[in-house]
C-alpha cells in the first residue's frame, strides 16, 4: 500500500484522492444519472485501506466519495448521503471480519473468501443508501429502486472481488523475491501477459485468424501458468492488469467488451472479471497451499512414504526417503513397503496394518531398525496412518531417525546406572528447591518413585520432628559455606520414621548463584531395621514366608482401585490341598511343613509378579490374580497350579504327593468385596473337590 501510516492527514488525503480518481474513471460508464455504475473499483480501495489502516481512514473515504458525488452533478445532500453509504460499506465489512479468524495478509483461501463475503455484505449498505438518495433527488423513480440497488451492489462487488485483494496482497518486496527466484520464467510470463492482454482486451492489432470472443480464452494461459507456478500474489497482479487494460479498451471503444456499434457491454465486463477473479484466486490458493504442503513434506527431515492399501506399492517418497534409499523417485515408485528393509516380515507388517484397515485405530506407531544403501543400520520411529490419495485407500508412513535420541537415551541410562549404583540415596533439586532427580537408593529408602518425587519440594520427606529454627540454620549454613552435614529424621512414603545421615552441597552457576542442590544420605536407623523386620513377620506366614491374610486384604484393596481405574477384572482362587492330612498323620509335622514349603514355592513360580499368593490356613491358600479380561485367565492358572502341585516330591528319600482342589470367583462380575468373593471361591473349591472324589471313585471301580 502506497501510504504512510505515520502521517494520518497524508493518509486521509491520499485515500480521498485515489478514491476520487478511480471514481472519475468509473463514472464514465455510469448508466443512471447520479453516478450509478456497474463498475466501481473505489469500493475495493475503501475496503483495503480500512483493513490496512483502521477506521480512522473513514474520513478520507467519505471525502473522496463526497467529491465524486459533486463531480457527478449531485446536490450536496445527495452527495453526502451517497458518501455515507460508501463509508459505512467498508466499516461494516471490517466489523464482520473482526468476528471471525481473519488475516489481513490473505495467507489462506479462507481469508480471501471471508473478505469477499464480508465485502459483499457491506456492499448491501451502500446499495441501499445510494439508490435511496437517487430517489430523493428524483434521478430515478421508486419503481426503479430494486434494479438500481442491484446494479449498485454489483458495481461494489467488482471492487471487493478484484481490487481489494490485489491491494492487500501486493507487496513489492515479496513480489521482487518471487521474480528473482524464477527470473526467466517470470519474464516469459510477463511478456505473454503483456502481449495477450492488449490484443484481446483493448483490440491492439488483433489478428484476423482469431475470432473476437474466442480469443479471450488465450487470457487463461497466463492465469493458469501463474496459478501453477507463482501462486495467488502473481495471479492477483495479472487479474488486476487485465482489468486495467480492459478499462482502457472501454475508454477507446476497442477490445473484447465493445460490440460492433462501439457500445460497451458492461454486464459482460462485470461478469467476466468477477468470474476471473474468483476462479483464478481460488485455484491459486489451492495450488499454493498444496505446493506449500508438498514442499514441507518433501523437505522434511523425516522420511515420508505413501503406499497403496492393496499392493503396498509406493505412490510417493520424499527427498529424505530417496536419499536414504539411494534411489531416484522413478525407481522408488517401483518398490513396495516390504522392500525398504524395516526388519519386519510380510505377515508381521500386514498384522501391523490390520488395526488401521479395520478402523480400530487411526494411527500405528512403533520403533524398528532400518538399513541404508551402504548397509549401515539406524533406529527409526515409524508412524502409519490411513489416508485417501488419488481416490484410493492408502497409508501415509513417516519414518524418523531417532539415532540422536537413542544416543541421548544411552547417556541418560549410563548416568542413571552410575547414580543408581551408589549405595547412598541421591536427590538433586533446582534453584527453586524442586526435586529434579533421584536415584534407585532414594526410592528404596523413601518409598517415593522418581515420578512421585520429581517436581515436589523435599518437604514431602519431612518428619515433623524438627522446628523452623533447625531448618533455618541448615539453609544459613548452605548459603554461607555451600555445604551442610548432619542427621535428620525423615519419613518414608508409607509414613515410617527413619534417621538419615545427610550431606547437602550447593552447585553455583556462572554468575555465582545457586543452580542446584545435591543431597546424599544413608539410613542409619538400626532400630528401624528391626521394626521393618517385625512388620514383615506380622504380614507374612512364618512357615512359607507367603503373605498372610492381613497383607492379602491390603493388596486386594489396591487391586480393586486399579481395576476400577483400568476397567479390568480380578480373580480370587481358593486352594485346598488334597491328601495332606494323611502325610501329617503318617510322617509327622516335619514332613508336612516341608510339603507346604515346597508347594508354596511351586505355586509362587506359577504366578505373575503382579499377582499374590497367600497362606490363610493349614493347607489352604488364596491367589489374587489382577488385571485380567475374563475368567479364562483364571482357568489357565488353575490348570497350571494343579499340574505343579500334583508333581511328586522327594523328602528325606520318601516320595510324597498331594493334589489340589481349586475354586475361583471374579470381581466384579460375581461379587464386589473380599468376603463374598471368598465364599464363592470356597464353594467352587468344594464342588471341585467333590468332582475329584467322584472321578477317583469311578476310576477305582
Amino acid at each position: 500500500m502506497p501510504f504512510n501510516n505515520k502521517h494520518p492527514f497524508l493518509v486521509q488525503i491520499s485515500v480521498a484522492l485515489l478514491y476520487f480518481l478511480l471514481a472519475i474513471i468509473a463514472l464514465k460508464f455510469a448508466v443512471i444519472e447520479g453516478n450509478a455504475t456497474i463498475l466501481w473499483p473505489s469500493s475495493g480501495l475503501a475496503l483495503a485501506v480500512v483493513i490496512t489502516f483502521g477506521k480512522r481512514v473513514a474520513a478520507g473515504i467519505g471525502l473522496g466519495a463526497f467529491i465524486s458525488g459533486l463531480y457527478a452533478g449531485n446536490s450536496l445532500f445527495t452527495s453526502a448521503l451517497i458518501a455515507l453509504g460508501n463509508t459505512l460499506e467498508p466499516l461494516f465489512a471490517v466489523y464482520l471480519l473482526g468476528l471471525v479468524p481473519f488475516s489481513a495478509n490473505l495467507f489462506h483461501l479462507k481469508d480471501y473468501l471471508l473478505l469477499v463475503v464480508a465485502g459483499s455484505a457491506g456492499a448491501v449498505i451502500s446499495a441501499l443508501i445510494g439508490p435511496l438518495a437517487l430517489v430523493f433527488a428524483h434521478f430515478i423513480s421508486l419503481s426503479d429502486l430494486p434494479y438500481t440497488a442491484l446494479y449498485w451492489w454489483m458495481g461494489d462487488i467488482l471492487g471487493v472481488v478484484l481490487i481489494a485483494p490485489f491491494l492487500l496482497l501486493f507487496n513489492f518486496k515479496i513480489f521482487w523475491q518471487l521474480i528473482r527466484q524464477q527470473r526467466f520464467e517470470a519474464l516469459l510470463l510477463t511478456v505473454l501477459t503483456a502481449t495477450l492482454a492488449p490484443v484481446v482486451l483493448a483490440g491492439f492489432n488483433t489478428p484476423d485468424i482469431l475470432a473476437k470472443f474466442n480469443s479471450s480464452y488465450l487470457l487463461a494461459l497466463p492465469l493458469i501458468w501463474s496459478i501453477l507456478r507463482f501462486g495467488h500474489i502473481f495471479t492477483a497482479l495479472i487479474s488486476f492488469f487485465y482489468f486495467v487494460i480492459a478499462i482502457y479498451g472501454l475508454l477507446i471503444d476497442q477490445g473484447l467488451f465493445i460490440d460492433g456499434l462501439s457500445q460497451a457491454n458492461l454486464t459482460l465486463f462485470w461478469a467476466y472479471f468477477v468470474f476471473i477473479a474468483l476462479i483464478s484466486q481460488t485455484f491459486a490458493y489451492i495450488s499454493s497451499e498444496r505446493a506449500t504442503l508438498y514442499q514441507a513434506i518433501n523437505t522434511s527431515q523425516s522420511e515420508v512414504y505413501i503406499f497403496c492399501d492393496d499392493s503396498l506399492k509406493f505412490e510417493f517418497v520424499n527427498r529424505t526417503g530417496l536419499n536414504n534409499l539411494g534411489l531416484s523417485l522413478v525407481d522408488a515408485l517401483k518398490l513396495t513397503a516390504f522392500d525398504i528393509k524395516l526388519f519386519y516380515s510380510k505377515q508381521q507388517f500386514q498384522e501391523l496394518l490390520a488395526p488401521l484397515s479395520l478402523n480400530k485405530y487411526s494411527t500405528v506407531n512403533y520403533e524398528t531398525v532400518q538399513q541404508r544403501t551402504d548397509g549401515s543400520l539406524y533406529p527409526v520411529e515409524v508412524t502409519i496412518k490411513p489416508i485417501i490419495h488419488s481416490s484410493k485407500q492408502c497409508y501415509l508412513a513417516t519414518i524418523s531417525d531417532i539415532s540422536e535420541r537413542m544416543a541421548r537415551e544411552q547417556q541418560r541410562i549410563l548416568g542413571d546406572q552410575v547414580c543408581d549404583l551408589s549405595p547412598q540415596a541421591i536427590m538433586i533439586t533446582d534453584q527453586d528447591n524442586k526435586i529434579i532427580r533421584v536415584n534407585a537408593a532414594f526410592t528404596e529408602m523413601t518409598g517415593y518413585s522418581a515420578e512421585e518425587a520429581c517436581g515436589h519440594n523435599p518437604t514431602i520427606l519431612s518428619s515433623g520432628r524438627h522446628n523452623k529454627a533447625f531448618y533455618k540454620t541448615v539453609w544459613q549454613t548452605l548459603h554461607e559455606q555451600g555445604l551442610w552435614q548432619g542427621e535428620i529424621y525423615n519419613r518414608r512414603k508409607n509414613g515410617e520414621l527413619y534417621l538419615q545421615n545427610i550431606t547437602i552441597k550447593v552447585l553455583l552457576d556462572a554468575n555465582g548463584k545457586p543452580e542446584h542442590y545435591i543431597a546424599m544420605f544413608t539410613d542409619i536407623t538400626h532400630e528401624r531395621e528391626q521394626t521393618l523386620h517385625l512388620k514383615h513377620l506380622s504380614q507374612h506366614d512364618v512357615l512359607t514366608d507367603l503373605p498372610n491374610r492381613s497383607l492379602l486384604l491390603e493388596e486386594f484393596q489396591f487391586a480393586v482401585a486399579s481395576a476400577k481405574r483400568n476397567n479390568t477384572q480380578l480373580g480370587l482362587l481358593f486352594i485346598d490341598l488334597n491328601d495332606f492330612k494323611p502325610i501329617n498323620d503318617r510322617f509327622g509335622h516335619t514332613y508336612g511343613d516341608q510339603v507346604l514349603q515346597i508347594t508354596a514355592t511351586r505355586m509362587q513360580q506359577c504366578i505373575r509378579e503382579m499377582d499374590m499368593i497367600s497362606r490363610v490356613g493349614g493347607d489352604e491358600f488364596i491367589v489374587l490374580v489382577t488385571n485380567i479380561e475374563n475368567s479364562n485367565a483364571c482357568q489357565i492358572l488353575i490348570d497350571k497350579l494343579k499340574t505343579v502341585i500334583a508333581q511328586p516330591m522327594i523328602i528325606h528319600k520318601i516320595k510324597l504327593q498331594v493334589s489340589a482342589s481349586i475354586g475361583f470367583a471374579i470381581y466384579p462380575d460375581q461379587a464386589n468385596n473380599f468376603d463374598d468373593l471368598l465364599k464363592i471361591a470356597d464353594l467352587a473349591m468344594y464342588k471341585d473337590k467333590s468332582a475329584t472324589k467322584q472321578n477317583h471313585a469311578s476310576a477305582t471301580e
